[in-house]
């Protein structure tokens, strides 16, 4: 760890919309790597099936760091989570 990196400790009860600001937040300081490691970690403790907008924020920020093949693994997984999420809701109102 460099002197000047920031340790980012995740939260895992932050909802999307909390993490994607602090992520924003990161990635508008400079500090993109650790933006991608927010949403890293995040993603593989958080269990709720409504991450389809943490995967595609995060597919974002691997597509702006040219990282075109994980960002493409990170939009399949938009796709598969916001099925989910559909099938979900939709259970609810049957």
């Amino acid at each position: 760890m460099t002197p000047h990196t920031t340790l980012v400790i995740p939260n895992p009860t932050r909802t999307p919309q909390e993490l994607i600001a602090k992520a924003e937040q990161l990635d508008h300081a400079g500090k993109t790597t650790e933006a991608l490691e927010l949403y890293r970690h995040w993603l593989k403790h958080d269990r709720s099936h409504n991450k389809y907008s943490v995967w595609f924020n995060y597919g974002w920020l691997l597509q702006k760091m040219n990282l075109q093949a994980e960002a493409s693994q990170a939009y399949d997984q938009v796709i598969h989570c916001y099925a989910d999420h559909l099938s979900s809701t939709s259970a609810a109102y049957a």
